[in-house]
């Protein structure tokens, strides 16, 4: 037996060197087809589903995608997560190579933060925090929890103090996007009055604490403008290949802010204050009193957004009309430069997609058919193509757009 060992043991020495001396790119698995995973809104339910591509063909969803009920998408990896508001639910969808779409997995947020997830934020490869109040009143304490992924356990979590006058008890703060850098977690957010059901507005605010002890709060001030920066739900902050952090502030009559001008803010990598040199304003640029509702970084200082045109609404609701348009933006240069793309309701802006050095957004004027839209950024305001069209079997609005992996 002791021989027989010894000559397994040689033969699969034999074998393992074999396989080492092979040169690395013939032990590479080959890419498979690229495919996507699609989030919609219809008027009747909402969906995510696969597609085998952006540019071409067609991606029906009712009957056909898997019914999801999501008020807040973020990617990661190979993983999807949706935030399930009615159910407070927190669901993680695995994107499989073969174009397959499966819930994977879900942990119930009652209780976590203390309520449901408000704001998701993905602060390194193996690592979310979210941050959330209680329905209502949060008396200057919001709860926070860092989850582990891909397996989605809590592994840590607790409460932190944000900004609270208690002469004004209606006032409450409501947190957005943020990020980690250089030991310290930067966070969006606006301030909401629930008695008075107003934005209020001082300049503009981002909260910096410790991280991961998520303590030792300070503010840093902008008074460039006025109104909020990094909304929850839409892609409202962005980084570009320096480091360099930019906010979406968005000062609309009807979008976290008084009326006034909306444009961009920056930190600078490793900096807590925002850059005083810099404010991007960009209503000032695209008239019909432009709210920039959020933007994703694409390359070379060009940033893709939506900005909403207040003037051609009469309240908050009105977002579910054609009054956003996609925007490209230069923030080196801070020039704004509007594409030639039919109005739609602003959903295009919640988690659009940047892929091999294009931005890929769902453009869907009520009562017109449905595409997602290619924009280039080395283009002018002619620089898209339209691409895959969109069936929900009546309204269709893109939440997400999300790549599979291909190996």
């Amino acid at each position: 037996m002791k021989s027989l060992t010894a000559l397994a043991l040689l033969s699969a020495g034999l074998l393992s060197g074999i396989i080492s001396c092979k040169n690395d790119s013939e032990n590479t698995v080959p890419a498979g087809p690229q495919h996507f995973t699609v989030a919609s809104w219809t008027q009747d339910l909402q969906y995510v589903a696969a597609t085998s591509s952006l540019t071409e063909g067609s991606l029906t969803f009712k009957g056909k995608g898997l019914e999801a009920n999501g008020s807040r998408y973020i990617w990661h990896k190979e993983y999807v997560y949706l935030m399930n508001l009615p159910e407070k639910r927190f669901v993680q969808y695995k994107m499989g190579v073969d174009g397959s779409l499966v819930q994977n997995a879900y942990i119930l947020t009652d209780g976590v933060v203390p309520n449901y997830f408000q704001s998701i934020n993905v602060v390194d490869d193996n690592t979310l925090l979210v941050l959330g109040a209680n329905d209502s009143g949060n008396n200057g304490s919001i709860g926070w929890a860092r989850l582990s992924v891909p397996d989605l356990k809590v592994v840590a979590k607790g409460t932190l103090t944000v900004p609270y006058n208690a002469a004004k008890p209606g006032l409450e703060f409501y947190p957005g996007k943020g990020y980690v850098d250089n030991g310290k977690f930067i966070l969006g957010g606006y301030f909401y009055n629930t008695a008075t059901r107003a934005y209020e507005v001082d300049g503009v605010k981002a909260l910096v604490y410790d991280y991961p002890a998520m303590t030792n709060l300070n503010v840093a001030q902008s008074n460039a403008t006025a109104g909020g920066i990094g909304y929850d739900y839409l892609s409202s902050l962005t980084t570009d290949e320096e480091g360099n952090h930019y906010f979406v502030a968005s000062a609309g009559k009807y979008w976290t802010g008084l009326g006034g001008k909306s444009g961009v803010l920056r930190i600078k990598k490793g900096a807590t204050e925002f850059d005083k040199d810099y404010f991007f304003d960009v209503t000032s640029q695209v008239g019909r009193q432009g709210c920039l509702m959020g933007m994703n970084y694409v390359s070379n200082g060009i940033a893709f957004g939506t900005v909403q045109y207040e003037e051609l609404m009469t309240s908050v609701r009105d977002r579910l009309k054609n009054v956003g348009q996609v925007v490209k933006l230069d923030l080196r240069n801070q020039k704004a430069t509007l594409m030639n793309v039919p109005l739609s309701p602003v959903s295009m802006v919640r988690s659009p997609l940047v892929f091999n050095g294009k931005y890929y957004t769902g453009i869907a004027p009520v009562d017109q058919p449905a595409f997602i839209y290619e924009f280039d950024p080395a283009g002018d305001a002619n620089g898209f193509k339209k691409g895959l069209s969109l069936d929900g079997g009546g309204s269709v609005q893109v939440q997400l757009i999300a790549p599979h992996p291909t190996k």
